[in-house]
C-alpha cells in the first residue's frame, strides 16, 4: 500500500510541474492582435505592390505599342509617298512623250500621204492590193506587239506595287530593306524606260519607199526588217526590265532568312 502512495504522489507532482509549461506553450503559438493586424497590413501592401507593377508594365506596354504604331504609320507613309512620286513620274514622263509623240505622228501623216499617192501609181492591181494588205499587216503587228509590251510593263509596276508592301511589313519587325529598296529603284528605272521606247515604237510608222514597181519588193522587204528589228530591240529592253524586277524579288526573297533587329526601349 506504501509504495502505491508513493506513486500517486510522484505523478501528482509531475502533473503539477509540467502543466505550466504547457499551458506557455500554447499561448506562444497564438498570435495577438497586433502581430494579425501587421500581417494584414503587409498583405495589403504586398497587394498594392503587386498592382502597382502590374499598372506600370501596362503603361510600358501601351506606351511600346504605341512608338511602334507611330513608326509602322511613318514607314507605311514613306512608301505610300514613295510610290505616289514614281507614278506621278511616270505620269509626267508619259506627257512629255506624248507630245513628242503626237510630232511623229503628224510626220508621218506627211509620209503616209505621200506613200498612199505612190501606191496610186501602181498600175499592177494585184501588186497595188498586195502592198496595201502588207503595210496594213506591218501596222497591225507593231500595234499588236505594243500592245502586249505595255500590258506586260503594267503587270511588272504591279509585282513592284506588292513588293513596297511587302517591305512596308518587313519594316514593322525591324528588319532593314536598304538592299531590297535599292532593287526596287533600280526595276522601277528600267520599266521606265522601257515604256517611253514602247510608246515611241507604237507611234512608228513602218511606210515604205514605192519608187517604181521593179523595186517594189526590196522597199517592203526592207521596212519589214526594220520593224522585226526595232520590235527586237524593244522586247530586249522589256526583258532587262523583267529581269530587274526578277532581281528584287530575289533580293526580297532574303528578308525571310534576316533576324529582325530587336527594338530598345528606354525604361
Amino acid at each position: 500500500m506504501k509504495p502505491k502512495i508513493t506513486l500517486l504522489l510522484i505523478l501528482s507532482s509531475s502533473l503539477l510541474f509540467f502543466r505550466p509549461s504547457l499551458v506557455k506553450s500554447e499561448s506562444e503559438t497564438i498570435p495577438t492582435i497586433g502581430e494579425i493586424q501587421n500581417i494584414r497590413q503587409n498583405v495589403r501592401k504586398n497587394i498594392l505592390e503587386q498592382k502597382e507593377k502590374r499598372d506600370t508594365a501596362k503603361e510600358t506596354m501601351q506606351a511600346e505599342r504605341e512608338v511602334r504604331k507611330a513608326e509602322m504609320e511613318k514607314k507605311k507613309e514613306e512608301i505610300k509617298v514613295k510610290r505616289e512620286t514614281f507614278r506621278e513620274t511616270l505620269q509626267t514622263e508619259r506627257e512629255a512623250r506624248k507630245t513628242k509623240m503626237e510630232e511623229m505622228k503628224e510626220s508621218f501623216k506627211e509620209k503616209r500621204k505621200a506613200f498612199r499617192e505612190k501606191i496610186e501609181t501602181i498600175k499592177d492591181e494585184r501588186k497595188k492590193l498586195l502592198t496595201e494588205k502588207i503595210d496594213n499587216r506591218m501596222s497591225t503587228v507593231n500595234r499588236n506587239q505594243t500592245d502586249r509590251m505595255i500590258n506586260a510593263l503594267n503587270r511588272l509596276t504591279e509585282h513592284i506595287n506588292k513588293l513596297q508592301e511587302r517591305i512596308t511589313q518587313a519594316k514593322e519587325n525591324n528588319i532593314d530593306v536598304s538592299t531590297v529598296e535599292s532593287a526596287i529603284s533600280t526595276a522601277q528605272t528600267a520599266i521606265s524606260s522601257v515604256l517611253a521606247l514602247v510608246e515611241q515604237q507604237a507611234a512608228k510608222d513602218y511606210a515604205f519607199t514605192i519608187s517604181d514597181e521593179a523595186n517594189l519588193g526590196q522597199s517592203v522587204k526592207a521596212s519589214y526588217d526594220t520593224l522585226s528589228q526595232d520590235l527586237k530591240n524593244t522586247q530586249e529592253s522589256l526583258v532587262k526590265a523583267k529581269e530587274a524586277v526578277v532581281v528584287a524579288y530575289k533580293v526580297a526573297g532574303t528578308l525571310e532568312k534576316i533576324t529582325p533587329t530587336p527594338t530598345v526601349v528606354t525604361p
